[in-house]
């Protein structure tokens, strides 16, 4: 086993990872019925998300956070789907991977995990919801 150390690592990693999540039965759903991840579209982005957070390469420009509450919006996501897609994530990496990159890989796993927690929590608990269009003012939903 090595370190994670270049893209052709991270896509291995988003591949067997997410291979995982859409057999799983506790949050595979999520994904493959209500966000409709595909490998085909996403996995690209969560590459460039991941190279970004892992090597600082200025690949991913989307908005995570917004992403994840346009998700909540059309079914609330828990607390428990949360750490099991942690969980897994950790896992994947560790039967992947060790070193430094992928210590830091779980961390920020964790971290965004907290994150998004947090900050859906605020969305809920100040009852903002979509516009007309179906979209939420960002500034609410992002703001802690």
């Amino acid at each position: 086993m090595h370190d994670i150390q270049n893209r052709t690592d991270i896509d291995h990693l988003v591949a067997t990872f997410y291979g995982r999540v859409f057999a799983d039965e506790q949050i595979g759903l999520v994904f493959t019925l209500v966000a409709r991840v595909t490998p085909e579209t996403h996995f690209p982005l969560l590459g460039d998300f991941w190279e970004t957070v892992l090597f600082g390469q200025n690949r991913y420009h989307g908005n995570v956070i917004l992403k994840h509450v346009e998700l909540h919006l059309k079914q609330a996501l828990q607390p428990a789907q949360f750490d099991r897609w942690v969980s897994l994530f950790c896992l994947t990496v560790d039967d992947l991977f060790i070193g430094t990159v992928a210590e830091t890989a779980k961390i920020r796993a964790r971290t965004m995990s907290m994150v998004l927690q947090a900050k859906l929590h605020t969305l809920t608990q100040s009852g903002t919801h979509p516009n007309a269009h179906g979209h939420v003012d960002t500034h609410d939903a992002l703001v802690l």
